[in-house]
């Protein structure tokens, strides 16, 4: 047996109504269905997500499918905190010679 994870993507259905929802579990996980603005994120193997996305866009309660970027993004923060600090100091640094200006021009 293999202990490989499987690579998840991630899928935002539109949805004309979420009365459907349930049919949606037959192709993967539904994460979060959105009920005041219609639409449902589901996940779904990475290699069976184009063929999965097709299916899906035919059916009759689905307006439309999108990709979900959520899963390619960084989960990590390393070095945000000193470049948030730097931009402060850049800033500040920005604004108090901008106020030397001013008072020379007074």
């Amino acid at each position: 047996m293999s202990d490989q994870k499987n690579v998840r993507a991630g899928l935002v259905i539109w949805l004309y109504t979420t009365k459907y929802v349930n049919k949606l579990k037959r192709y993967g996980l539904v994460h979060y269905v959105s009920k005041n603005m219609n639409y449902a994120v589901l996940y779904v193997n990475k290699n069976e997500r184009e063929d999965l996305s097709k299916t899906i866009s035919k059916q009759h309660f689905v307006r439309k499918v999108e990709n979900a970027y959520q899963c390619e993004l960084p989960k990590t923060f390393d070095g945000v905190l000193d470049k948030v600090t730097e931009m402060a100091k850049e800033k500040a640094e920005l604004e108090k010679s901008e106020m030397e200006n001013s008072r020379l021009v007074i």
